[in-house]
Order: C-alpha cells, then sequence, then structure tokens
C-alpha cells in the first residue's frame, strides 16, 4: 500500500526531502520482543501502594492486557528520581511507591511483582533513569532535599548535583562518585532480583541544557585533555557510565541484557554524513543529551537499543521511516539488538495520528527489516485509553494477537 495523508487521499507520503512514496506492506511479521513501557514517575501507570490490595489488582490487570496484546515483556520503571521501587540499601523507597520517600512497606513489593509476571511468562526489566534527582524546578534545592530521605545519594552529596535551566535536578554526570554510584546500584539491583535486563532511558544530559549558576563546568576545567571540547567531555563520562555497567553485567551477570531507548535522532545529515535523513532544525541526541548512540551500537556497549521513534510518517522534518531506516542501516550487521520505540500515546493527537492506522502502519513499516528485533509502546497507560486513542489501540491490539 502506497501512503497518503489521512484526510487527503491524494496527497502522497514520500520520505523526507524525496518524490519516494512510502511504501506500507501488506503483511505484517511478528518480532520476538513485544514490549510495554510502564511508567512509575508521578504515577503515570500504576497508583502508589498505600492500599496493596488496589496495586495488586492494578498490575495482575496489567498483566492480563499485557496478555491480550500479545506483549511479553514489561520495562517496569524502578528508578525515577534516585530513588528505588525495590529493596535498597543504597537508595530510599520511592514516594511514587510508597506514598513518602523512604517510607518501607510491608513486603517486598517488587519481588512480588517479579513472581506475578512469571506466572504470564512475562519477562520484567528494570528500567532505570540513571541521573534525575527531582521531577521539576518548582523547590529550591534546599526545600527539595528536604523532602528526600536520608538515604537519599543528592541528599547525602548535595556537591554532586547540576540543575537544568528550569531548576530540575540531576546528579552530575561528570563526577567520578557519581558514575560508580549509578554501577553500584545498578549492580545491587542486578544481585537482589531475578530480572531479565536492566534499561535506561533517554536522560542523560538534561534536554534543556544545564543552567549558568549550576553546571559541570569547574569540572571541565580540570579535564586532563585541554583539547577536549565540551561536547566530547560530557560524551566521554555518559558513555563512560554506559560501558561501565554493560562491563559489570557481562561480568558478573551474563543472562542478564542491558538495553537503553535514547532520543530518536544521533544527527542529522547537514550535522554528519553519517546522519539520518531528517532536517537540519531536528534535535540530536549527540549534541542535546550528549548521548553517542551511535557508538554505543558500534562498539557493542549495550546488548540492545530502542530508539523512541515518537514521529508519524507524514512528519515534516523527522518522518518515521526515515528515523527507521537509519537505525537499520546501524543495527543490520550489529551484535546489538533493535527494537522500535512506538509512541502509541499519540494515538488520536492532530495530525497523521488521527489516522487509527499510524501505528499499525508503524509496525508493518518496521517489522519488514530481519534487523528490527522487537517493538515496545509507550506507555502502558495508552493501551487502555477508551477515548480517541481507542480505535488506533484496538487495531494495534488486532495486529499483535491475530
Amino acid at each position: 500500500m502506497k501512503l497518503t495523508s489521512f484526510k487527503d487521499a491524494s496527497k502522497p507520503i514520500c520520505y523526507f526531502n524525496s518524490l519516494v512514496q512510502i511504501e506500507i506492506p501488506d503483511s505484517f511479521s511478528i518480532k520476538e520482543i513485544r514490549g510495554v513501557w510502564v511508567a512509575n514517575v508521578l504515577n503515570i501507570d500504576l497508583p502508589t501502594i498505600e492500599d496493596l490490595n488496589l496495586y495488586f489488582l492494578k498490575f495482575r490487570e496489567m498483566l492480563d492486557t499485557c496478555v491480550e496484546f500479545n506483549i511479553n515483556t514489561i520495562y517496569f520503571q524502578v528508578r525515577t528520581t534516585n530513588d528505588a521501587f525495590y529493596e535498597s540499601n543504597l537508595n530510599p523507597y520511592s514516594r511514587y511507591f510508597t506514598g513518602k520517600e523512604g517510607k518501607r512497606p510491608p513486603i517486598d513489593v517488587f519481588r512480588c511483582i517479579l513472581n506475578e509476571a512469571k506466572k504470564k511468562n512475562i519477562a520484567i526489566h528494570a528500567w532505570c533513569n540513571p541521573y534525575r534527582v527531582s521531577p521539576d524546578g518548582k523547590q529550591s534545592i534546599e526545600d527539595y532535599l528536604k523532602t528526600c530521605d536520608s538515604m537519599n545519594f543528592a541528599k547525602l552529596h548535595p556537591e554532586y548535583l547540576v540543575k537544568d535551566t528550569s531548576g530540575k535536578l540531576i546528579l552530575n554526570p561528570a563526577r567520578e562518585e557519581v558514575k560508580q554510584f549509578i554501577v553500584d546500584s545498578m549492580a545491587e539491583l542486578a544481585n537482589r532480583y531475578e530480572i531479565d535486563g536492566i534499561h535506561f532511558d533517554d536522560y542523560f544530559y538534561p534536554y534543556s541544557g544545564l543552567s549558568e549558576d549550576l553546571n559541570d563546568l569547574a569540572d571541565f576545567e580540570k579535564r586532563i585533555d585541554k583539547n577536549q571540547s565540551l561536547g566530547d567531555f560530557r560524551r566521554m563520562h555518559v558513555s563512560d557510565v554506559i560501558k561501565r555497567v554493560h562491563e559489570m553485567l557481562k561480568r558478573d551477570y551474563p543472562k542478564l541484557r542491558f538495553g537503553v531507548s535514547p532520543f530518536g535522532i544521533w544527527k542529522n545529515q547537514s550535522s554528519d554524513p553519517l546522519g539520518s535523513n531528517t532536517a537540519k532544525a531536528c534535535s540530536e541526541s549527540f549534541s542535546g543529551q550528549f548521548a553517542d548512540t551511535y557508538l554505543w551500537v558500534k562498539e557493542k556497549y549495550i546488548d540492545y537499543i530502542v530508539p523512541q521513534i515518537y514521529w508519524e510518517f507524514g512528519h515534516p522534518i523527522a518522518p518515521f521511516a526515515d528515523i527507521c531506516d537509519w537505525w537499520v542501516k546501524l543495527c543490520e550487521k550489529s551484535l546489538v539488538d533493535l527494537y522500535i520505540g512506538h509512541g502509541s500515546y499519540r494515538l488520536g493527537q492532530t495530525g497523521e495520528y488521527e489516522n487509527p492506522d499510524e501505528v499499525v502502519n508503524q509496525l508493518k513499516y518496521a517489522n519488514q527489516y530481519d534487523a528490527v528485533k522487537g517493538n515496545i509502546f509507550f506507555s502502558y497507560k495508552s493501551l487502555l485509553n477508551e477515548n480517541k486513542e481507542k480505535p488506533g489501540i484496538d487495531k494495534i491490539k488486532n495486529l499483535l494477537s491475530r
């Protein structure tokens, strides 16, 4: 099927800067990994456990929904804001888990979650945000840290904090103490629980950039290689954490898989001939979050990668097909598995996502490639929506479960 605009069938949808019309295969190839992200920050997908009976009812409903959609992997967020959704000697229980940071539940709820998922043959990857400390910048550093438990690494070491231009706090990626803390936290998690993998999201250096008054410039001035640019300095430290976590897991927990779900664009061709066929105006993870995902794939610092390709086929500067093709080319001869991240939450939004077939078409298009090993949806809540997203969600369900 040659793709046309949802509202104007006479208008072809083409590859970026091209007259070549995108073609959607009629057939669909089901892939090994069918996953969904469960976002726990701000209780997006699950409530707190203050009512344990309600919590486990919601979680069992989640597992049943996954079975209905033929989903076999959950990327369950267990570190949201420098905290834990599991028993830890390094990190306090999350306020989004127990209702108050540091409050201990009566039982090991995460272990119960893993046991329930195992009954349904659903794998659990522990989704971790390595750096984020606060979800917003509404409070001063002092006021926010007062709300944190005494175990919180940021409260113990406020000297390791930097903030973005909106006041959100993150751990300073350039500090060795921060990097070791992240590695140690991942090792503890892998040691305590029979998880199937560890998963990092796209939040490395903040999207908005660091503030002028609390940043990593003092660390940059102390760099050993004075010829190193600020961008290279930041990328070096982010890549170092990725590499060290992977090496630790391969050494001590070789059965566990380690993956990352980065922003979907590494670089544009205008920045680098190796970049994707996307417009110069598009943001780039390489220079925005200082995440060199190309390097991580080429050097196999990870076991799998899930680019967040949340743009539609008809997007004016970052079309789905062009970005998908770039990742396929990067991964097709690599030992790093490629899963595509789909923005199912966008179904029903103004534009091409008004088309109930938008994500179904993405699935058919992406899965025609052998290099694509799976599909992951953001987020679980979108699978339940009974509003404008429902027609598109029902089509996804029918496609995956037929």
